[in-house]
């Protein structure tokens, strides 16, 4: 594909990705608006987890499709699904049906983020994808940046819905361009060699649905357990510790599973197979990927919360100070990619170096003071995480084809995809379900239970408290946003033992 037709498919498929990916941020600034207009902030975590928990579930599923049925047919399906439940989720009477809405969602966001990744491996030779992957990860930075500047402005009108509605004439003209432009097979994707792939219920037989589900069901009892958690629920209560148990028989299914029907079926075509396990590059790229992911939302959740609740900024200016986190994520994967391709180092270099800037910011990030005022020194240590986020991002994608074989590139990228949304989820579970026990303990101490539950169902009303409690409910605020932070340096610092697990040399294919 080259000239205006591959400039119309690049420009379609990163705006499709554009606000598919935006929906996992948007919300971050805008979240405390909306649970103060449906109520339940208690539960308001699920409104990003929902999302993420079937952006991440699906994402090897719509790969595997995509082998079948077409690249271009999968793809307008999955932006149909967005477009349908962007409106829905504008609709939402409730934070329920906000929640469910979002779960739906999620399911085709996940293919589109999994597929726009994939199509720009097989679209352009391997010489450009250091220069496509710095569009797709800066694509995927600037959604990060304006997702919480869009949804502070939002916010701070007080109609929130539009939040999600806008979603659905951009995705309409969206499908209708890549109708129009988007070649009907690919030469070079599994279809296209595959006279029998059409959309039937004899192609879809080769799609792993028991494999998918699995991975999902052991994703939704993690999460599930850890919101609970993060609700006050006791870790040994039945509400947390039973969920929590049954997610191990679910991930040994999923890989005892994989490993049957890679070794020992020609039919399902597994969504993770057992080669992946059996590659220690393979191995320490999802690790990697995964923790890289936990860093990331932790940062873009906590960061603008802290800015409104310690700080007492309104949303939109929370947004904007945002901005010295976001702003970087673009530049550190456009250098890790001119550095990659330019001047020859290897995709585990830049991961490393990625690894000790999110470690050393973290460290400065998680010390700093949790008084109302600004402390402007935070802005520098957002820089330093948003550039080693940049570097490890766009690492970990390039490394992708050179460390899988070519039959794998389609679940190969959907897995650092799948494993980076993950990560996400699992890390601000964890983080809420460690952070709010704390928040709730210590504000027993200064708060009676009915202004207590008032806080906790409604952030806005601590600053209806007098100054003196305010200013102390406002540290036990921060001192909980800084436990936080303390996690995503152990994530980081997790980093260094998955770059050493999947350590090689190997170049970016074009840059040697």
């Amino acid at each position: 594909m080259i000239g205006w037709r591959l400039h119309g498919v690049t420009f379609w498929l990163l705006l499709s990705l554009f606000v598919a990916q935006m929906d996992t941020s948007i919300t971050s600034t805008s979240l405390l608006t909306i649970t103060d207009q449906l109520g339940g902030f208690k539960k308001s975590s699920w409104v990003f987890t929902a999302y993420l928990l079937t952006f991440c579930g699906f994402q090897l599923i719509w790969a595997k499709l995509s082998d079948i049925i077409s690249r271009k047919t999968t793809i307008l399906i999955t932006l149909l699904l967005f477009t349908i439940f962007s409106g829905a989720c504008g609709a939402s009477q409730s934070l329920t049906q906000l929640i469910m809405f979002r779960w739906l969602q999620g399911i085709g966001g996940s293919g589109i983020f999994a597929l726009t990744q994939l199509v720009f491996f097989e679209m352009v030779p391997p010489s450009k994808w250091p220069l496509y992957v710095t569009f797709l990860t800066g694509t995927v930075a600037l959604s990060l940046i304006t997702g919480p500047l869009i949804g502070g402005a939002i916010a701070r009108s007080g109609h929130w819905r539009w939040i999600f509605l806008p979603n659905v004439p951009v995705c309409g003209i969206s499908i209708i361009g890549l109708f129009i432009m988007f070649p009907a097979k690919l030469w070079n994707e599994p279809s296209a060699s595959d006279e029998s792939s059409s959309f039937s219920i004899g192609a879809l037989r080769r799609i792993d649905v028991l494999g998918g589900l699995v991975l999902l069901g052991a994703c939704l009892l993690v999460s599930t357990g850890l919101q609970q958690a993060a609700l006050g629920y006791s870790w040994s209560s039945s509400f947390v510790l039973p969920l929590l148990i049954l997610t191990a028989p679910l991930v040994l299914a999923f890989f005892a599973w994989e490993w049957f029907i890679t070794t020992r079926r020609k039919f399902p075509e597994p969504v993770f197979p057992w080669r992946f396990c059996r590659s220690r590059i393979c191995v320490g790229m999802i690790l990697n990927t995964f923790l890289s992911g936990a860093v990331l939302m932790i940062c873009l959740v906590q960061i603008p919360q802290r800015f409104i609740t310690v700080n007492g900024l309104s949303s939109l200016g929370a947004a904007v100070r945002l901005l010295a986190f976001g702003a970087f994520v673009p530049s550190g994967s456009a250098l890790a990619g001119a550095l990659m391709s330019k001047m020859k180092i290897s995709p585990c270099i830049i991961i490393l170096f990625g690894a000790i800037f999110q470690l050393v910011g973290a460290v400065l990030l998680s010390g700093i003071p949790t008084t109302p005022d600004l402390h402007s020194p935070q802005y520098g240590y957002q820089v330093l995480l948003g550039i080693g986020v940049g570097f490890v991002a766009c690492g970990l994608i390039l490394l992708v084809p050179v460390a899988t074989e070519k039959r794998d590139l389609a679940v190969g990228t959907a897995s650092v995809a799948q494993f980076r949304i993950l990560g996400s989820l699992i890390g601000i579970s964890i983080a809420t379900s460690i952070s709010t026990p704390y928040l709730r303990t210590h504000l027993e101490e200064v708060l009676s239970p009915k202004m207590l539950l008032s806080v906790l169902e409604k952030t806005e009303n601590l600053f209806l408290l007098p100054r003196e409690t305010q200013n102390t409910v406002k540290s036990i605020f921060g001192e909980s946003f800084n436990i936080q932070i303390k996690l995503a340096i152990g994530f980081s610092a997790a980093q260094f033992f998955a770059t050493a697990m999947m350590w090689t040399n190997r170049l970016v294919e074009g840059s040697n």
